[in-house]
């Protein structure tokens, strides 16, 4: 089973190969030809890669400070804090509970340990399948229309799944119901937050201090993540399985507020005009 996790490596390692420099790194360094020749294929159009090179060199003309000072700048500094929310907030929605000890929490739902793992493959099959329509439709739908769509989803599917933990088992209720309620919850989810985290964590910081910004949200999705995996057991026992999942859907109510309220849409948008949103607010 470990050995298949060879296949995507190989794949990756052969695609970076033809993964183009970063137009800003390559101006850093006065190679901005080879950036303008980037910027026309992301374009399609030159007239629009020498708008970008001129906002782009603009920028990094102003970039007298190191990272770290930057990074202080009371709207940068927002910018960062935001992000850590998003990333943090994520993991206490439930995906990665989900798709760790999805097998258990079928179990503790009566299932046979068979129909446990085989409704934890359907799981998985949807997870793939959702995450690559969300990768079609992402730039057209937009990264904030996005998230409010799928986070609704998720919380009224979570609501369902603790429902069906409360009273399924006394109504007699078919565990295909909440194979149906899983399925959807997965669905709202990779179609949204874990489609759209990362992009707008990307997006979202000034071209100065994206670097360290990404790293720094990057190690908080990190933390979030072992959390719960290490959190999870204990709810399922000590919180129940029905008040665990009442406990993601009510993470999703801070985790909308935020991105509604503090996050701008990044669809469509220079990094260099989404740099001054974060300044304007300084």
């Amino acid at each position: 089973m470990l050995g298949m996790e060879t296949l995507p490596a190989i794949l990756f390692f052969i695609i970076i190969f033809f993964i183009p420099e970063s137009p800003r790194w390559l101006i850093v360094r006065g190679k901005e030809l080879k950036a303008v020749n980037i910027l026309e294929k992301i374009y399609n159009s030159i007239t629009e890669a020498k708008s970008q090179l001129r906002e782009t060199k603009s920028v990094l003309t102003s970039e007298t400070r190191s990272e770290w000072s930057l990074l202080m700048k009371p709207g940068i500094f927002k910018a960062v804090i935001i992000g850590v929310c998003i990333a943090i907030l994520g993991q206490f929605m439930g995906v990665n509970a989900v798709l760790y000890y999805g097998p258990s929490i079928f179990e503790n739902a009566g299932l046979s340990g068979g129909d446990s793992l085989f409704y934890q493959v359907l799981v998985g099959l949807v997870n793939t399948l959702t995450t690559v329509l969300a990768l079609v439709i992402i730039d057209k739908v937009g990264r904030k229309k996005l998230v409010y769509y799928g986070v609704s989803g998720m919380v009224v599917s979570l609501i369902l799944i603790g429902l069906y933990f409360l009273f399924g088992d006394s109504l007699g209720v078919s565990s295909l119901f909440l194979l149906i309620f899983f399925l959807f919850y997965v669905f709202c989810c990779a179609v949204s937050i874990c489609a759209v985290v990362f992009v707008l964590l990307s997006e979202m910081y000034p071209t100065k201090v994206r670097g360290l910004a990404m790293s720094i949200a990057g190690f908080a999705l990190w933390i979030g993540t072992y959390l719960i995996g290490q959190l999870t057991p204990w709810m399922l026992q000590n919180l129940t399985p029905a008040g665990t999942f009442f406990l993601f859907a009510l993470m999703c109510v801070p985790y909308m507020l935020i991105v509604w309220k503090l996050v701008p849409e990044t669809t469509g948008k220079s990094l260099e005009e989404i740099e001054r949103y974060w300044t304007r607010s300084e």
